[in-house]
């Protein structure tokens, strides 16, 4: 998967915000280059990938989630009284 257009990008995003099997895409985008007619090269650009993935794994998956489940539970407790 990459970033090069929205559906790949989101579903990338998506893979992120669940969790399953982040780490693969993590090992894919360090080994991307910047020149899209390269072929990948190793441990390119790691602190950069890292930092990005675990910003959005920590604000997407564990604020935004649990925000979102919150809501649903609210919206439960106002149902049921």
């Amino acid at each position: 998967m990459n970033f090069d257009n929205i559906a790949n990008g989101m579903l990338s995003l998506f893979v992120l915000s669940t969790q399953e099997g982040w780490p693969n895409y993590l090992l894919n985008f360090i080994d991307a280059s910047d020149d899209e007619n390269s072929a990948p090269i190793l441990n390119n650009n790691q602190f950069s990938a890292f930092f990005y993935f675990m910003v959005f794994l920590f604000v997407g998956s564990l604020f935004l989630l649990n925000l979102f489940i919150g809501i649903l539970f609210i919206n439960y407790k106002m149902a049921e009284e």
